[in-house]
């Protein structure tokens, strides 16, 4: 009897261990886990959110993960060697309509989350607590949130007016431009915060790939910061943002070959209000005007009196071709009815033709010869186009 215990507590022994083991090369024994999230959803009674981040070890691979949601609460854990920034969303509402919330997935640390989902451009609004990763993170959180309260601000007040039935055009401008000044001040503040915080990992969740300060900021960064838990993630970025910095360079300093004076016109064939196509070879015989423009812009508005002035002084010798960039269907023919103007109308319906001329500001004004080649460009609304083109056209 003896015996029969002591090789029963072996086989016991045995296969308690091999359980173990199986478990560990499954991942699931309990504090394998190095990241752990959980949370609360407001208005979510059942759902799933999706999780997705991708990692960079060794090669880039996207990972996504579903987390059930019971009465609006959440749990989640995994395993991470390095950080990676992760986007939470609803699988009740689609991404072309909300793109969630997105935050670093950390190592080590754990998250504690509230907020509601369903709202686009609301994240700010959201909770983040949680271990001292996350708390460091809720502080620079705070000091942000005034400038995406004015982002959401802007983007209620666009939403708003189009439902009102109000001008589009004029609210997509007062959007636009609202965002550009909220994003200068902010781009300034945020990379004030990241260069005085160079110990912070929680700073890093300011740097955008886009920044031009991004690499001055991860080279002014602690190499604990630099080589620590962020490394793989500020080492892809770095590529990155290296990548677009050559590029600004090289935007700068290369010739703008489509637009050099005597250059032939790049062609284009472009579609007119009717259905029909325009030919940019049928303008040859005339000196003739690109002007990139749209309904959104202000200043290409408040051009057109003198355009149509000068329109009516040289129709005889100068065909001018207006080409709205970035418009809707409707804004566009709207815009077309109220200013009326008499010379010919296309829109860029991708974007072609303001690409293969160069053109990144509106309203430009490209001159042609009756030959088809490029004389001047004209960028924004002044005298000097008037004054060159009576220069060229005056008797």
């Amino acid at each position: 009897m003896k015996r029969f215990f002591e090789r029963l507590k072996c086989r016991t022994a045995g296969a308690v261990l091999a359980v173990v083991l199986t478990a560990m090369a499954c991942g699931t024994v309990a504090g394998r886990d190095n990241f752990r999230m959980s949370g609360t959803l407001e208005g979510v009674d059942k759902d799933v959110l999706l999780i997705e981040y991708i990692t960079f070890e060794p090669d880039r691979k996207v990972v996504r993960k579903r987390v059930d949601v019971r009465d609006g609460r959440f749990e989640f854990s995994t395993s991470l060697k390095n950080a990676w920034l992760g986007q939470l969303r609803l699988k009740s509402v689609p991404e072309r309509s909300n793109k969630g919330f997105f935050i670093y997935l950390v190592p080590d640390e754990e998250l504690t989350l509230h907020g509601d989902l369903r709202a686009g451009g609301e994240s700010h609004k959201f909770e983040v607590g949680g271990s001292s990763y996350y708390q460091d993170l809720a502080q620079v959180r705070e000091f942000t949130r005034p400038y995406q309260e004015e982002f959401a601000a802007a983007a209620r007040a666009f939403s708003e007016g189009t439902d009102a039935g109000k001008d589009a055009s004029m609210l997509l401008h007062e959007r636009l431009r609202a965002d550009r000044e909220i994003g200068e001040q902010y781009g300034r503040v945020c990379e004030a915060y990241v260069m005085s915080h160079p110990e912070s990992e929680a700073a890093y969740s300011l740097v955008n790939l886009n920044d031009s300060w991004g690499i001055a900021a991860i080279e002014n960064m602690a190499p604990e910061v630099r080589e620590g838990r962020f490394a793989r993630k500020i080492a892809q970025d770095l590529k990155v943002m290296q990548m677009i910095a050559l590029k600004r360079m090289a935007a700068k300093t290369r010739p703008a070959s489509m637009m050099a004076q005597g250059r032939q016109m790049p062609p284009f064939r472009l579609r007119t209000p009717e259905g029909g196509f325009f030919q940019s070879d049928s303008l040859r015989g005339k000196y003739a005007v690109l002007d990139f423009w749209g309904s959104w812009c202000v200043w290409c508005i408040r051009g057109i009196p003198k355009m149509k002035k000068t329109y009516e002084l040289y129709s005889d010798r100068l065909n001018i071709v207006s080409i709205a960039c970035s418009d809707t269907e409707r804004a566009w023919r709207s815009a077309l009815k109220r200013h009326r103007m008499p010379w010919t109308q296309v829109i860029s319906d991708d974007r072609t033709a303001e690409t293969a001329y160069n053109v990144r500001s509106y309203p430009t004004k490209v001159v042609i010869d009756p030959e088809g080649k490029v004389l001047r460009v004209f960028k924004g609304e002044g005298e000097d186009f008037y004054e060159y083109l009576e220069e060229l056209l005056g008797e």
